[in-house]
């Protein structure tokens, strides 16, 4: 049986691009209308059928959303000749040479296990707008690529993604990564449509009134963009890059790795620029403490200007320290914050959203310099809040910003530290004062 694709499916060339792609893993997309979806089937049919007997999957976060968007994109380019059979219930579909394309949903708010994936043996897998998922889904898939061809050979394994510019865990895992295995091609909206067509002048007038949005889903901008609870505004993150003068004072931030791939941070702030950011995997307490001791000494900072995440592993940092003779401030987030100006309108849920709320402040005001760490950056921007009924103001949980990034925020927790220190310590009446929310 011979078939010509191209009477269904004639990738444009950002799209012919990424086929060639021989990345294991990559990430394409970017703006509305650059044909993410098209080329993630066209990539699963293209893997079906290259290989009999295979296994694919293609994952969204949403299985309603993936029926009436990824499903019927596929059915839309896949020629019905290479389908045997289709089961709507389980959402299956067997090709002609015997090879098995799952579609499925992975939502951790549902299934927390991610037990629907966990099982899966698969030779390719698509996740489509992986924005939308947790980093967990694409850690569990690879692990997934494992299938065995009837032959007993086996396929090329490989991942396919696609999304939209959002501020998430693809920013480091794909657009800042130096690792040839995860690729990104940007695809834009003119890859598929004139300049002048009525769908770029359509999006153009949509967001004519957000330019911030216009060059995200027009021009796949993945640098900085605002969310509606985001706490410190993208603008006010890029503003800071700049080393600012007039400021004196020097604190020390610790985020001190709790577990698994979290990283203990150490951020310097010097006459309030950041003058050093260091950053260890699985470092033992005797370290951190030694490591804290030179900076110390090397820099002349009074230890009452370090600040210590002492939950965890950080209580023998705090401990090891004192012992020294370096009266050191132990910083607990989940602690009650200390005394705040009883005139504002809202009260803050605990230290670590007062020190957060605090570091945003400073930022507002230009009070903190040379913020250049690309890390530090996307980690700032992903810290959202939230209100309560009784005019409480929180910053989300750690593990929230967490799935949102793929890693944990410890570059913007540091920071958050030696600014709340250093900012307590030069007003010995402070206040915390709630800013003002809006432009």
């Amino acid at each position: 049986m011979k078939i010509d694709f191209s009477d269904y499916y004639v990738p444009k060339p950002k799209q012919a691009e990424a086929h060639r792609c021989r990345a294991k893993y990559l990430l394409f997309g970017g703006a509305m209308g650059g044909g993410k979806s098209y080329f993630l089937c066209a990539e699963a049919i293209k893997n079906a059928m290259m290989y009999n007997g295979n296994r694919l999957a293609i994952i969204r976060k949403e299985l309603s959303v993936l029926r009436r968007t990824t499903l019927v994109s596929f059915f839309s380019i896949c020629p019905p000749q290479l389908i045997k059979n289709y089961n709507q219930t389980r959402l299956e579909i067997i090709f002609v040479n015997g090879s098995v394309l799952l579609f499925s949903d992975a939502d951790i708010a549902k299934d927390p296990l991610l037990q629907k994936i966990k099982g899966l043996e698969i030779g390719w897998f698509g996740i489509e707008e992986s924005s939308e998922i947790s980093k967990s889904v694409y850690d569990i898939l690879r692990t997934r690529l494992r299938w065995v061809l009837p032959d007993g050979t086996t396929p090329r394994y490989e991942g396919r993604l696609t999304s939209n510019p959002e501020n998430c865990w693809l920013i480091s895992t794909f657009i800042q990564s130096t690792n040839s295995d995860e690729a990104y091609i940007q695809a834009l909206t003119t890859d598929n449509y004139n300049e002048d067509s009525d769908y770029v002048r359509n999006l153009k007038d949509a967001f004519k009134e957000n330019p911030a949005l216009l060059r995200r889903y027009l021009y796949a901008d993945w640098s900085l963009t605002d969310s509606i609870n985001q706490l410190i505004p993208s603008e006010v993150i890029l503003k800071c890059s700049q080393r600012i003068q007039g400021c004196y004072g020097t604190a020390l931030g610790i985020d001190v790795a709790r577990f698994g791939d979290d990283c203990t941070v150490f951020v310097l702030l010097k006459d309030r620029n950041i003058e050093l950011i260091e950053s260890y995997q699985q470092t033992a307490i005797t370290e951190i403490v030694t490591r804290t001791i030179q900076l110390i000494n090397d820099y002349k900072i009074n230890p009452y200007y370090v600040g210590i995440d002492s939950v965890g592993i950080g209580a023998g940092v705090v401990d090891g320290l004192r012992a020294q003779g370096y009266n050191v401030v132990e910083i607990i987030g989940g602690a009650k914050p200390e005394e705040i100006n009883t005139n504002n309108s809202f009260n803050p849920f605990n230290l670590r959203s007062q020190m957060y709320f605090t570091l945003r402040e400073s930022l507002i005001d230009g009070e903190v310099g040379n913020i250049t760490d690309a890390a530090l950056k996307v980690e700032l921007s992903a810290i959202k809040y939230e209100f309560f009924s009784d005019k409480t103001v929180k910053v989300i949980a750690k593990e929230a910003i967490k799935k949102i990034l793929g890693h944990s925020p410890d570059h913007a927790d540091a920071l958050a530290m030696a600014n709340f220190v250093l900012k307590r310590n030069n007003q010995p009446n402070f206040f915390w004062i709630l800013p003002c929310f809006g432009n």
